[in-house]
């Protein structure tokens, strides 16, 4: 059976915030102490702080970097403690909600989350003075702003300046963005420079499809 925990970071950081969303709405339906909610909660911001400062790949230093893992060990600590305690064997929980926090399920009834096959087209709207705005859609339905079945939301990642991104290992996370657009702000410094987007469909549990077609606009002073 493998591991309901995602590897990368990205995509843990999806899973988790998908996971702890679901039980803050449930609480006092599924019978977990809150204490316990909180005191997982302190792990959780520890590894966001230090997510988005390692994830900043311009700035970030080596201890940047190992301190994201050394948070991400304590916080996975936490939830494996958490999920083993509370959401596993609670009957109070639905094999569904299993599914939808992305965790496994001992019985033979699961139906799988698919993995995403298509991948989303976008436009940027950068009309607005320091502000890129991008809408998105599904190949398969480009007239719709609906998601494909199966998927949370759309991944987003980016390149400031420089020659345009050939390969995933140049790109930065932003976001993943469970509606059909998103808006970026950026500082002054960042006027005049080119900005490439790639985006993908991630599902439930934070597996990812195909890459979408690069697209890119220039950040208006």
């Amino acid at each position: 059976m493998s591991d309901y925990v995602p590897q990368s970071d990205a995509e843990f950081n999806l899973w988790q915030v998908n996971l702890t969303d679901n039980i803050d709405s449930n609480l006092t339906a599924w019978g977990i102490l809150a204490e316990d909610f909180t005191a997982m909660g302190i792990f959780q911001n520890s590894w966001t702080t230090a997510f988005a400062k390692a994830n900043n790949k311009q700035n970030r230093t080596s201890a940047d970097v190992q301190a994201k893992d050394d948070a991400r060990d304590a916080y996975e600590k936490s939830l494996r403690k958490f999920v083993a305690q509370w959401l596993a064997n609670n009957s109070k929980i639905a094999n569904s909600d299993r599914e939808r926090m992305g965790l496994t399920i001992k019985s033979g009834s699961r139906t799988p989350v698919p993995v995403p096959v298509t991948f989303p087209i976008g436009t940027i709207d950068f009309s607005v003075r320091l502000r890129h705005t991008l809408h998105f859609s599904d190949q398969a339905t480009p007239s719709s702003r609906a998601k494909p079945d199966g998927v949370h939301g759309c991944e987003i990642w980016t390149k400031i300046d420089g020659v345009a991104p050939t390969d995933p290992s140049e790109l930065d996370y932003l976001a993943t963005n469970t509606r059909s657009s998103y808006t970026k702000d950026f500082e002054g410094k960042y006027a005049g420079k080119t900005v490439w987007y790639w985006m993908r469909w991630v599902n439930k549990r934070g597996e990812a499809g195909p890459w979408s077609s690069p697209i890119s606009a220039m950040v208006v002073s």
